[in-house]
């Protein structure tokens, strides 16, 4: 299936590494002209350098802090320098830090949210004119299964990642007729370093090994796995094609089943 999208300027948050990278790979790999971002200079250039070769894609990368106030404004302007304004943007972060809800301060909150949704208004802030004007656009964000189903010890990603989804749900129904489309993608338990980060502290915790914590991870599972990033990134791809421009305002889980919530 052609997604059509050959030659589409496309900002891709958080591409350095795992889910973000593969986004980025992926849409490379249909055509795109890519812009990478990641705080990192270097990480974000050897990762623009590796999928131009895989791809032979047009690829840029930009360093950018998206928790600032002009961090967004920077990775726009960079990806409209190098090709032209983004019609595609993946918003994509990094995840807040670790704590129980009795432990969240009003400046845990702050801060969570700025990295969370104060960053992906501002790239919205940023783009939506320019999709307007064209009459196309994708806003694809990545967020978690917190967003439907709140996880333990992440009250400050279960709390933010629901207002992203309240906010794109929002968007998507002030702006569905002008053809811009507004969606999220709910990772479950995707083998990244940052979900070796998180079962390092679960072993830490609960005085068990990374790998013993990895495998109960795997059979809560339906499919008895972790998820890969490329398994991600196929559904961002989709729903930044052409042939996605009927679906708009869905929180979509790729989890292997272990989503229960209904909603």
């Amino acid at each position: 299936m052609d997604f059509g999208i050959a030659g589409v300027s496309a900002l891709v948050c958080g591409a350095s590494a795992g889910i973000g990278r593969a986004c980025a790979e992926a849409l490379a790999g249909e055509g795109a002209c890519v812009t990478l971002v990641s705080r990192s200079a270097e990480r974000v250039g050897n990762a623009a350098k590796a999928i131009r070769e895989i791809t032979g894609a047009p690829v840029a990368g930009v360093a950018a802090d998206l928790a600032t106030a002009e961090g967004p404004a920077h990775a726009v302007a960079a990806a409209t320098q190098a090709f032209g304004a983004p019609l595609i943007v993946i918003a994509n972060t990094g995840g807040p830090p670790v704590m129980a809800a009795e432990q969240a301060t009003a400046g845990d909150f702050a801060s969570a949210a700025e990295l969370l949704l104060a960053s992906l208004a501002r790239l919205v802030n940023a783009t939506l004119p320019v999709m307007r004007q064209a009459q196309w656009g994708r806003v694809i964000a990545i967020t978690s299964i917190a967003a439907r189903q709140p996880q333990p010890g992440l009250v400050l990603s279960n709390a933010l990642r629901a207002a992203v989804t309240g906010y794109l749900k929002s968007l998507s129904n002030e702006v569905a007729a002008g053809g811009v489309t507004f969606n999220s993608v709910c990772p479950g338990y995707t083998h990244t370093v940052r979900l070796d980060q998180l079962a390092g502290l679960r072993a830490e915790r609960d005085g068990c090994t990374v790998s013993g914590v990895l495998a109960e991870w795997s059979r809560a599972n339906p499919v008895g796995r972790l998820g890969r990033p490329e398994e991600v990134a196929a559904a961002v791809a989709f729903l930044a094609s052409r042939q996605a421009g009927f679906i708009t305002g869905v929180a979509l889980p790729v989890d292997g089943g272990r989503c229960s919530a209904s909603l």
